[in-house]
């Protein structure tokens, strides 16, 4: 049978690493079988320059942008025919660390552009639509507290970045859930405890079951 593709998505700091690990645990002592993955890959030259770029830009401006989009496709399409697909084939629940909603989000300058992107990843048929997005939502300012204890910080890893970021996330997430019913959005705005995780897990073995 095939597997499930869940996709996590948030701002940086809002906890997506913690709570993917988080749902495996309790979906492995379920006898759900999972594969964690991240984007960008860091399995292929286009990732590289992109954590290349994110390390060493100190802006982001239209060059930048439209060269990080062209990167993230690339890597974008190898995670899918290379990663995601054997593992859906093999039966497993595939958790992913952000998909292209992060990418509408960050390589974006306003929502307009946002939307746009977005329209071209929903129009791409390569492009694999999940079965649930899990949208952590978290106050930015928790996120930048957060973020404070990172010895290493990228260009987007301010507040008022962040605060942008969040609002094109959010009108992106809303404009997907209009235009692809399919895919089912859980979207949490707090710090997620336990009871959330055990809310989320018991949401998966649903969509498996």
């Amino acid at each position: 049978m095939p597997g499930k593709f869940i996709v996590f998505e948030g701002i940086d700091g809002s906890g997506k690493s913690t709570t993917i690990a988080a749902i495996a645990e309790r979906l492995a002592a379920a006898g759900v079988k999972t594969i964690q993955l991240r984007e960008p890959t860091e399995k292929t030259d286009a990732s590289r320059e992109i954590r290349r770029i994110l390390r060493t830009a100190t802006k982001i401006d239209a060059k930048v942008s439209g060269d990080l989009l062209d990167l993230f496709l690339i890597d974008r399409l190898w995670d899918i025919k290379h990663q995601i697909e054997p593992a859906l084939s093999s039966g497993n629940v595939v958790l992913l660390d952000r998909y292209f909603i992060s990418t509408c989000a960050y390589q974006s300058a306003d929502t307009g552009e946002t939307l746009n992107i977005l329209q071209k990843y929903l129009d791409d048929t390569r492009i694999l639509r999940p079965d649930a997005l899990v949208f952590l939502n978290l106050p930015t300012k928790i996120a930048v507290r957060r973020l404070a204890d990172r010895s290493a910080r990228d260009v987007f890893e301010t507040e008022t970045r962040l605060e942008a970021i969040a609002t094109r996330y959010a009108a992106a997430v809303r404009r997907l859930q209009e235009s692809a019913h399919e895919i089912k959005v859980h979207e949490i705005s707090h710090e997620l405890t336990n009871s959330d995780f055990d809310t989320l897990a018991d949401m998966i073995k649903g969509i498996i079951k």
